[in-house]
């Protein structure tokens, strides 16, 4: 998928025509994949008409360093692969963002909600201002870089056990629908034996037994509604 060349440019006449547009359009979820804007088209702040609206954007691969996006609405938004290093994050709304494998080394992270923010694998060394409170509110794993002055999250490696576990006790598959149509050649060849077919030898004897088995059910049926049912039902069991 390829960024929208409208939104690009939208996005490169400023925060305050980009903000207005969005409040028109609520429903378009902005198209900003692999996006590289210039040093100057990255200052999203309040000083250039900021915060920015990029909430739900996809802005997955895109090249953001050094891009200025304090207080930026950015909850929910696809940056995963992002080159974010060096960004200002202040007070930016990161909640369920998806921040996988993105590049965060350095970014000033000051007051951000990083409630349920998806860390897996990114890099935040030397980031500024990230307190522990922060991880704890985001998801990560053993594989997520942190400053060195921040101990990972004990909930990312329990969570990360219990999926494994999980995936082990997992139930192994039940059969499917081919392999019980691959099983039933098998069961009518037995009962082509009873009736007729391949090897039926004894298949006079077979039958015979079952005609009687029939008759026998039969009787006892007749035999029962005669006896237990009232008079006016036995001409229905005749």
């Amino acid at each position: 998928m390829t960024a929208d060349s409208e939104h690009i440019e939208l996005l490169r006449r400023g925060p305050r025509p980009w903000n207005e547009w969005r409040m028109h359009n609520p429903s378009i979820i902005p198209n900003l994949v692999g996006i590289a804007l210039s040093l100057g088209d990255r200052q999203l702040g309040p000083i250039n008409g900021g915060p920015i609206n990029l909430a739900y954007a996809r802005l997955r691969h895109a090249v953001l360093r050094s891009a200025t996006l304090t207080g930026a609405h950015l909850e929910g938004a696809d940056l995963a692969d992002t080159d974010l290093r060096d960004a200002r994050l202040e007070r930016a709304n990161l909640a369920g963002a998806d921040l996988s494998d993105a590049l965060l080394d350095r970014a000033d992270f000051a007051g951000a909600d990083l409630s349920g923010a998806n860390l897996c694998g990114a890099s935040l060394l030397e980031a500024r201002n990230l307190t522990k409170a922060q991880l704890h509110e985001a998801e990560g794993d053993a594989s997520t870089v942190l400053p060195e002055h921040l101990e990972r999250p004990l909930i990312w490696t329990v969570g990360q056990i219990a999926d494994t576990q999980a995936g082990r006790a997992r139930p192994a598959p039940r059969r499917t629908q081919d392999t019980r149509e691959e099983e039933r050649p098998a069961a009518a060849e037995r009962v082509s034996w009873l009736v007729g077919g391949p090897g039926s030898t004894g298949r006079s004897v077979a039958l015979g037994y079952l005609v009687r088995r029939v008759r026998q059910r039969l009787a006892s049926q007749r035999e029962y509604c005669l006896t237990m049912q009232p008079p006016v039902w036995h001409a229905r069991c005749s």
